[in-house]
């Protein structure tokens, strides 16, 4: 399952590569990809929404609204 979702405070390359690590940790996750121009994330896998706001808990990213 794929599923694109916004993420409020992307701005480089390095929040990019931040995101992708701390979601590609998750169970249940196989690929992330990331669309810095849209601000957006792209997870293959079936983790809930629950555990990839939790896995971006104490940073400046925010899951927002899936697309």
């Amino acid at each position: 399952m794929e599923k694109t979702y916004h993420i409020n405070g992307l701005k480089c390359q390095g929040c990019a590569d931040n995101v992708i690590k701390r979601f590609s940790e998750l169970k249940k996750v196989d690929s992330v990809k990331v669309d810095l121009d849209k601000k957006e994330v792209t997870i293959t896998g079936s983790p809930s929404k629950w555990s990839l706001k939790r896995a971006l808990k104490g940073t400046k990213y925010e899951l927002g609204a899936e697309v």
